[in-house]
C-alpha cells in the first residue's frame, strides 16, 4: 500500500515537473521588434569578443585571439557562462544593442 502510494504521488511530482518547466521559456527579443536571426548572430559573436576580452580564457579550441562567442539563437535562453564577469560583460553588450530576454 506504501509502495503504491509513493509510486502514485512520485508519478505526480513529475508530470507537475514537467509541465510547469515547459511553461517557462525564455528567449532573446530586440527591444521594439525587427530583430533578425542574421542580426542576433552578428551582434553575439561581437558582444562574445568583448566580453572575451573582459575576462580571457585559455582552452585548447579557442581561435587565435582567444574569442569565444556563445552558441546563443534568439529563440533560446542565454546560455550561461562560469566566468561572472565575462557573463555581466556579454549581458551588457547585448542590452547595449537592444537585445534582451523575455519569458512566455
Amino acid at each position: 500500500m506504501v509502495t503504491r502510494s509513493f509510486a502514485a504521488a512520485f508519478v505526480t511530482l513529475a508530470l507537475t515537473a514537467c509541465a510547469t518547466g515547459s511553461a517557462n521559456t525564455s528567449r532573446w527579443e530586440m527591444e521594439g521588434g525587427g530583430g533578425t536571426p542574421s542580426a542576433f548572430l552578428s551582434d553575439n559573436d561581437s558582444c562574445g569578443a568583448e566580453a572575451s576580452r573582459r575576462a580571457p580564457t585559455v582552452l585548447a579550441d579557442q581561435s587565435p585571439a582567444s574569442v569565444v562567442a556563445p552558441r546563443n539563437t534568439m529563440n533560446t535562453p542565454p546560455r550561461q557562462d562560469a566566468n561572472p564577469i565575462r557573463q555581466r560583460a556579454y549581458m551588457d553588450c547585448m542590452a547595449a544593442r537592444g537585445w534582451r530576454v523575455v519569458t512566455d
